[in-house]
């Protein structure tokens, strides 16, 4: 039985939510062997700074905090520095409409109105809903209402996700 380090980043401000995430995924991606050498084999997470900074500063950072934080071991908890970024993904509910949307566009750019940080934009309006549910009419197959998740860029910087590094079991 062995250990090896691991970085991880997941987009998302609620660090809770975010290692959930990394923890699914690894195991969809490698099973749930309890030696799979992922972020699943960790106990938890350390928040470590209450500051987000840039990804690269994190992962510049990473090694020397492992080195230095007895708490990041392996079977025990992993670390997790918050993430700054000009991207930010978010969630946001598409306004019922009576007679519909013409175009997802529109009905993205509505549900988006309110959200929008001077400078920003869709970061891919071609592909925006990695999540997401469109309600169409019956009749007309206009969107009336329904929930869009994108990726948004250009804005100011802001806590963007979140870096998890430590040992993994494999």
């Amino acid at each position: 039985m062995g250990a090896h380090n691991f970085t991880t980043y997941v987009p998302g401000v609620d660090v809770e939510a975010a290692y959930c995430s990394a923890v699914a995924e690894a195991i969809a991606d490698r099973g749930h062997s309890s030696y799979n050498g992922t972020i699943s084999t960790t106990d938890g997470y350390l928040v470590l700074g209450d500051t987000p900074i840039p990804l690269q500063e994190a992962l510049d950072q990473h090694a020397s905090v492992m080195d230095n934080e007895p708490r990041i071991e392996k079977r025990g908890p992993c670390g997790a520095i918050p993430v700054l970024d000009t991207d930010r993904l978010v969630t946001a509910p598409i306004p019922a409409k009576t007679g519909g949307y013409s175009t997802k566009i529109q009905a993205i750019e509505t549900a988006l109105a309110g959200l929008l940080q001077p400078g920003e934009r869709i970061a891919d309006p071609r592909n925006p809903v990695p999540d997401g549910r469109f309600i169409h009419h019956g009749e007309t197959r206009k969107i009336i209402s329904g929930f869009v998740t994108v990726t948004l860029t250009g804005g100011r910087p802001t806590h963007a996700g979140w870096l998890f590094f430590g040992w993994a079991v494999s």
